[in-house]
């Protein structure tokens, strides 16, 4: 996988960027929500005009004009409903938390996920892209449409499974405890970008792809 998706790897400026983020709960809460229905470079492009325009904290945020923020991601798509859920989630973290996630992030696993999706426009990808940065992706494996629709295909999980049955079916897909922990949420990483790139929704490249052999939509197409 390294040698086939490393080369679709954000750019170290991309990286670095993402890095300072998520050491801030609030900031990659945001930056997540953004991220709703919209491709990576939109994502960034709409953090960027957002914090060009204003400090990113929920005092800010609760205060700013809700105009004023769509206008400043409307690179990122559904500019309006984000920055209505931005105002919301910014006013109820204000109110409840006192404007300070980390009283979310101290707490357990379950515990934090449960607090998380509170929170107004908050679901499962979420509230576990959150927790994935804190516990890493072997305990809060993120799923999205890529990593449904590979679940499916490899056929360890139904088309109607919830979201939960997925990512425990593709979590133990995984040889763990052969994968030294600090390889562990780049061989994540790069799984994804195999469910992306190779196991497309349109046109998958089956022959391409280093998991066909266990892969039952692979072998119904033989």
């Amino acid at each position: 996988m390294e040698e086939k998706y490393a080369k679709y790897w954000w750019s170290e400026k991309d990286e670095k960027e993402y890095r300072e983020i998520s050491k801030n709960p609030f900031k990659l809460l945001i930056f997540t929500i953004l991220s709703q229905n919209t491709s990576g470079v939109n994502t960034r492009r709409a953090y960027r005009g957002l914090s060009k325009k204003f400090d990113i904290n929920p005092y800010i945020l609760a205060k700013a004009n809700e105009e004023e923020i769509a206008n400043a991601i409307k690179s990122g798509g559904l500019y309006r409903i984000k920055a209505r859920r931005i105002k919301e989630i910014s006013e109820y973290i204000i109110k409840k938390y006192g404007g300070d996630l980390k009283q979310i992030i101290n707490k357990d696993k379950e515990e934090i996920k449960k607090e998380l999706m509170e929170l107004p426009g908050v679901g499962n990808k979420t509230a576990d892209v959150i927790i994935s940065s804190i516990y890493g992706q072997r305990e809060s494996f993120v799923i999205d449409t890529h990593m449904k629709r590979i679940a499916v295909r490899l056929g360890i999980a139904d088309k109607k499974a919830s979201y939960e049955e997925i990512q425990n079916a593709l979590k133990n897909i995984f040889p763990w405890k052969n994968i030294p922990e600090k390889n562990q949420d780049r061989i994540a990483s790069l799984f994804w970008l195999l469910a992306k790139y190779t196991c497309r929704a349109i046109n998958p490249k089956c022959d391409e792809c280093i998991l066909k052999e266990m892969c039952k939509f692979y072998r119904k197409s033989e």
